[in-house]
């Protein structure tokens, strides 16, 4: 959450004040670092024997060489994997640097990206480091001298051919990446037998921002996922399906300026020889999960990295020492039932048929995947059924519906879990620690946090449907605490039955946690005791949040953000509008909506909602910046961001800052999951007492002691030649002023760098350009 970026040899006189004013008590303390040398993998099983994915704590295996990948591979090639040519489609707290160019010793407070985990830096669109701001608008990458507010250009571009999603910024390092849709097009792809999409990873010098410098261009197969930024490396989550194909590498490429690492590394100057982890388990769809570690200051270091074969990844969590991936793991009523059928069935079938299903099971994997096996075997036993008479079938399905039951019972736990894998992390070493399972599944990365030696998890389990029954069985929701052996240690289960869980936060020795179905009971539960996690109190209240974020420095107080409820009089809920709330949690036995701010109506949305990167808090400042899309009466009236003052009394709505350039027609966008346009504020930041708001169409810059426009940089050139009629104002009483509303952008271009924007320079087949100077206004017509 904290990026601190120390510069000068006046550190130690500012160290105390910065560390003063960044540090929240409730926060978690920066882990001590790992000793590796007392770090060691999970024994590896001698016997591959195993009957319950919870034996398989210490039955991880690692291949010991290429060739048994191989002969694993080819036993084990997912059935449903083809090869095939083309294209797949596919919180934030106050941080002060010392700036040399104010003076030396002038400290710049600016906020970061909003980061779930200390030390943990997040992927995002848009970064500061107080003087510059890093910028993604569709496929261009905007470096922005933002520092003094009214004299703020745009110093340079980079515009990619494959639309970047995320960037990193380390020092005088920048990271741009995301998935290459031009790998297709170059000739070393079209020798490849395997047509797996790819995901690029770039690094720039910025050392001078007008001029950045390509210093490492790769190519990772497979997805891009997510990533993480620790220190000076970035740890890269990218994930394949695995297609087995003679004369093909056996894990995913790695391509470096166009060639293709070697997995041998004798003898090679550049190499990628990544270890491969499996565990003795009946795969449904496997995929290659590999995580690379990748120095972002020293592109001459080469990159390490290991990969796990599992089902498909959902959520991923990294604290300062671990990073822990989990994926929801469904146990099917239909194979239960055929489970129950053959141990019924298969000792009254005769010897040929007996010996049938024998030599089915023992058939080598690449004659029979398991899900063949399980065909065949079942239609031997659905044959025997069909031969018997009315009664004697009658009598056997009741038998079968008995065991099914009693073995529904038994497993109750297993029909829907979560898988966590947990891999520590050391710079670039990676040492895989083991794994562990908590019934139900989780809602978002927010469902997990570390805290010391104890790892704490928020699952729902939903609805569990059963032919044997004719209403399903209730959801309900679960907190877990694990030890470091990820072995479950304390328990808290059956919360709000019927409900689900909307957002989670956990706040040191406390677990804030939403539920809802009709209203929003907000729960916060001590973890004081981690064997013994106990619910303290619970706040019921209309509608429900989405996110939750601390809004003190105790932990007592938090802001949740979602939408706001009414119970209609047939029984059910209409969801209404956008709905902001404080709550107070100081006296557990009275909790308080201290103030709740409702705005907007059903179709009004905010990508805050989804994306807690779009979400800016400051207590320092008392500010609270939301983006924000309303509608009124279905009626569209304002595209931009909220701004709001949050004190101790309550939070009130200061003013609103227009993006929709006075109601001009914007193009739409689609990126990384969301629908939005061009007019829709995405993120906020604040450097020293400037507010910027990013869309794509501007970077705004407003005082935040009065909201009064300092700048406004247009960031997508104008593309029409009409307006549309101008939005109603949102309230028919006394409003917060709209900022930037009806006024005319501000170019922010400056005369004597216009002579530079012309200026490109090709530099592969995905990045297109890198033109110095002057804003986006600048540029030719045809760009």
């Amino acid at each position: 959450m904290v990026n601190k970026n120390w510069k000068l040899a006046g550190l130690i006189l500012v160290l105390p004040l910065v560390l003063s004013a960044c540090t929240w008590p409730w926060q978690k303390k920066a882990p001590d670092p790992i000793v590796f040398p007392d770090l060691k993998p999970p024994v590896e099983s001698e016997s591959p024997a195993v009957s319950s994915s919870k034996e398989l704590g210490s039955q991880i295996h690692k291949f010991q060489d290429y060739k048994e990948l191989s002969a694993w591979l080819a036993e084990n090639n997912n059935p449903e994997q083809i090869l095939t040519r083309g294209p797949v489609l596919a919180e934030s707290f106050d941080t002060k640097a010392l700036s040399p160019e104010y003076g030396g010793g002038e400290v710049i407070d600016y906020s970061s990206t909003n980061n779930q985990e200390a030390g943990v830096d997040e992927a995002d669109i848009i970064k500061t480091d107080g003087q510059y701001i890093y910028a993604l608008v569709k496929s261009e990458l905007l470096i922005i001298k933002a520092t003094p507010a009214v004299a703020a250009e745009v110093v340079s571009r980079i515009v990619f051919k494959s639309r970047p999603q995320d960037i990193f910024i380390a020092g005088d390092s920048l990271a741009v990446f995301g998935s290459d849709e031009q790998i297709y097009n170059l000739p070393l792809y079209s020798t490849f037998r395997r047509y797996n999409p790819y995901a690029f990873f770039k690094t720039f010098d910025i050392s001078d921002r007008s001029k950045p410098k390509l210093v490492r261009d790769l190519k990772f197969e497979g997805s891009y996922k997510d990533a993480r930024l620790v220190g000076d490396y970035v740890y890269f989550l990218t994930e394949t399906y695995g297609a087995y194909a003679s004369n093909e590498p056996l894990v995913p490429r790695v391509i470096d300026k166009d060639k293709v690492l070697s997995v041998d590394c004798a003898g090679a100057t550049s190499c990628f020889s990544p270890s491969v982890y499996y565990f003795d388990l009946p795969y449904n769809s496997y995929s290659f999960t590999s995580i690379t570690a990748i120095n972002l200051k020293d592109a001459t270091e080469d990159i390490t990295g290991d990969i796990y074969i599992l089902d498909s990844g959902q959520e991923l969590y990294v604290s300062q020492n671990n990073i822990y991936i989990t994926y929801t793991q469904y146990l099917n009523e239909y194979d239960l039932e055929q489970e129950v059928k053959k141990n019924i069935i298969s000792v009254r079938l005769g010897d040929e048929d007996k010996q049938r299903i024998v030599d089915i099971e023992s058939a080598p994997n690449h004659v029979l995947n398991i899900h063949e096996k399980k065909i065949k075997i079942a239609q031997i036993i659905d044959r025997y059924l069909a031969s018997l008479d009315n009664i004697a079938q009658e009598a056997l399905s009741k038998e079968i519906d008995s065991g099914l039951a009693k073995l529904l019972q038994e497993r109750e736990a297993d029909m829907e879990k979560t898988i966590i894998h947990k891999i520590a992390i050391d710079g670039s070493r990676l040492v895989y620690q083991g794994f562990g399972e908590v019934p139900g599944q989780l809602l978002n990365q927010f469902s997990l946090d570390e805290e010391g030696d104890y790892f704490r998890v928020a699952t729902t389990r939903s609805e569990q449907w059963s032919r044997l029954n004719n209403s399903p069985a209730a959801s309900y929701s679960n907190l877990y605490v694990l030890d470091k052996d990820l072995k479950i240690i304390g328990r808290l289960e059956n919360l709000a039955t019927t409900e689900r869980i909307y957002s989670v936060r956990f706040m040191g020795s406390r677990a804030y946690i939403v539920t809802f179905k009709k209203t929003d009971p907000l729960f916060v539960i001590s973890l004081a005791d981690p064997t013994k996690p106990v619910v303290l109190n619970a706040l019921k209240v209309p509608g429900f949040s989405n996110y939750l974020h601390p809004a003190d420095t105790a932990g007592n107080k938090l802001i949740g953000l979602g939408r706001d409820t009414e119970e209609t009089a047939s029984g059910g809920v209409q969801v209404k509008g956008i709905k902001l709330s404080l709550y107070d949690f100081t006296d557990t036995a009275k909790p308080k909506e201290l103030s709740n701010f409702l705005i907007g109506d059903s179709s009004s949305n905010s990508i805050a909602l989804e994306d807690h990167r779009a979400f800016l808090y400051s207590q320092a400042k008392e500010l609270l910046v939301v983006p924000a899309v309303l509608y009124e009466n279905g009626r569209l009236n304002f595209s931009g961001s909220l701004i709001f003052t949050v004190n101790s009394t309550g939070l009130e709505l200061r003013g609103r800052i227009d993006h929709s350039d006075g109601g001009r027609s914007s193009q739409s966008d689609y990126w990384n999951g969301y629908g939005y346009y061009d007019n829709t504020a995405k993120r906020s930041l604040y450097i020293n007492d400037d507010l910027y708001t990013f869309s794509n169409n501007f970077l705004k810059i407003n005082s935040l002691s009065d909201l009064s426009e300092i700048k406004s940089l247009r960031l997508t050139p104008v593309s029409d030649d009409y307006i549309i009629t101008q939005p109603d104002p949102i309230d028919s009483i006394e409003t917060p002023p709209v900022v930037g509303n009806n006024e005319p952008a501000a170019t922010g271009t400056s005369a004597e760098n216009s002579d530079q924007s012309n200026q490109s320079s090709d530099i592969d087949q995905d990045l297109e350009e890198i033109a110095p100077g002057g804003a986006i206004d600048d540029l030719p017509p045809s760009l």
